[in-house]
């Protein structure tokens, strides 16, 4: 699968008060003009404990919640949307997908002007209302109570956004599109696979150059997705008939670029099901990853690698000049930078990351390896000021080893010279794919070593297929760029006359 989201962002929550002011009054302070909507629906359900504990949650977790929207209705991005190609056979190559030439052509024509809109300064009163009593009717009506505590509910029923889409009767439009679904006696998985069939929506890759989110009802119109559209409108149409439902998601593969998302629902077993799009329901996985988190209105992003079947270890780094409660972020190479995949806090002169995958997959998933791959997950701790890297790393790159061991890249006083070759890499059915990854000749390249920055070793232009480095650090972790071309661009290290790719 391509790119899941956009950006991957930490929330820190803070206790249940600060400074003695609830998150509550908080919410209803940011909301400014905004206030006595929020407050009508405080008013409303004040003699209904639950539904008044219910709206408390929605309101006093509302900061932060937003939608993406265009400047105005002569968005050309919106109107092509309306009259998106059906007939796109070929959704995931960019030479042939009609809607990525679509997209295109609009791009070149007009700059993606958004606004984001903070639910919390424009949201309705009457809107919550509706929301919190159908999402109540709908739970309570059903045999889902039995196994979806109030708590789930609040995380997995209730909430009325799953991401930055726009505010809308999402709930109505997915209830009359598949309500009927509950008469039959079906399990949550089966409810979400025939939501899938009946839902009909499909994966094109040139909806990755829409810059807004879909509505819930311009995607039963569309029927084109992201897998983050996909993901989210099952979502949604799952919630819509009561089933407990979310959305987990891979901030960044561990050995190439771009991230991961699937569904999750709670089955009456208790446990949550992963629900892929894929042949019977299924969720290919084929690369390496280090953590998975899960989507939760409180907590965006709740870390629930540890549900996963897959071999973890917890990684410790010694920080002893940053104070207690500094925060590191713990990050992969995604083929352009290095991205943070988790978030911990210094204690008593070190960091601990729990539950760190070691690149072996649970199941039947299969990592699609590339040539001469490492088995294991090279990760770098840096220092984290205000949510964002500030290219402060902490000690030296550490491979965390399919057996758990750990070895630190640490780049040797001693040198040596290396003959290097670009990687090909397996694309569908094991195809051996080169896609400019091969050393080409006449093209520029420059060879990089990690030594708490990348340094340059210097650019060459290739006479043949291979490029000879002398005076190379051993030990180090490398990355060759090529200037002219390419795109893979995967860090390795440099052993026994070979480079082994992480």
């Amino acid at each position: 699968m391509r790119v899941c989201g956009v950006y991957f962002v930490f929330v820190i929550l803070l206790s249940a008060c600060t400074n003695g002011v609830s998150h509550l009054d908080i919410a209803l302070q940011q909301a400014k003009h905004n206030k006595a909507e929020l407050e009508k629906v405080l008013k409303h359900f004040k003699h209904d404990s639950l539904k008044y504990r219910a709206a408390c949650f929605l309101i006093e977790n509302m900061p932060g919640k937003y939608s993406i929207l265009p400047y105005d209705s002569l968005d050309r991005y919106k109107n092509f949307l309306k009259i998106i190609p059906q007939n796109d056979p070929i959704s995931w190559d960019v030479r042939y997908s009609k809607i990525w030439h679509g997209f295109d052509s609009i791009s070149k024509r007009q700059l993606a002007g958004f606004s984001k809109i903070e639910d919390i300064k424009v949201i309705t009163g009457d809107y919550l209302i509706k929301n919190i009593e159908y999402s109540f009717k709908i739970w309570e009506n059903g045999k889902i109570k039995d196994y979806c505590s109030f708590d789930e509910f609040c995380h997995y029923i209730l909430p009325y956004r799953i991401d930055h889409e726009p505010l809308s009767d999402w709930r109505e439009e997915g209830f009359q599109k598949f309500g009927h679904l509950l008469d039959s006696l079906m399990s949550p998985r089966e409810l979400a696979l025939r939501i899938i069939k009946l839902g009909g929506m499909r994966y094109n890759i040139g909806m990755t150059k829409y810059p807004y989110k879909q509505s819930y009802a311009e995607m039963l119109q569309t029927r084109w997705g992201t897998c983050d559209d996909m993901a989210a409108f099952l979502a949604l149409s799952l919630r819509a008939i009561g089933i407990p439902a979310s959305i987990d998601y891979v901030p960044a593969w561990a050995n190439r670029s771009s991230s991961h998302c699937w569904n999750v629902v709670k089955d009456a077993t208790g446990d949550f099901i992963e629900v892929g799009y894929g042949p019977e329901g299924k969720n290919e996985v084929v690369y390496k990853i280090s953590k998975i988190y899960r989507k939760k209105y409180d907590i965006p992003l709740c870390d629930v690698t540890s549900e996963y079947a897959m071999p973890l270890s917890d990684l410790t780094f010694r920080v002893p000049s940053q104070k207690d409660k500094q925060l590191i972020s713990l990050c992969t190479f995604n083929n352009y930078d290095w991205v943070p995949v988790a978030l911990s806090k210094v204690m008593n002169g070190g960091v601990l990351f729990e539950s760190v995958g070691r690149g072996i997959l649970w199941g039947d998933n299969q990592i699609r390896t590339y040539l001469n791959e490492g088995k294991g997950i090279v990760f770098l701790a840096f220092i984290s000021q205000k949510g964002r890297l500030n290219n402060k790393p902490i000690g030296f790159p550490v491979i965390l080893l399919e057996d758990g061991t750990i070895k630190e890249l640490c780049a040797s006083t001693e040198k040596e010279s290396i003959i290097l070759c670009k990687y090909p890499y397996y694309g569908s059915n094991n195809a051996i794919i080169y896609d400019s990854n091969e050393i080409c000749v006449d093209n520029e390249y420059e060879l990089f070593y990690w030594n708490m920055k990348w340094i340059s070793l210097g650019r060459k232009f290739a006479v043949d297929n291979k490029l000879h480095y002398d005076d190379v650090p051993k030990g180090a972790l490398l990355w060759l760029k090529n200037h002219t071309q390419g795109k893979e661009e995967r860090i390795f290290t440099y052993k026994d006359r070979k480079q082994v790719w992480w």
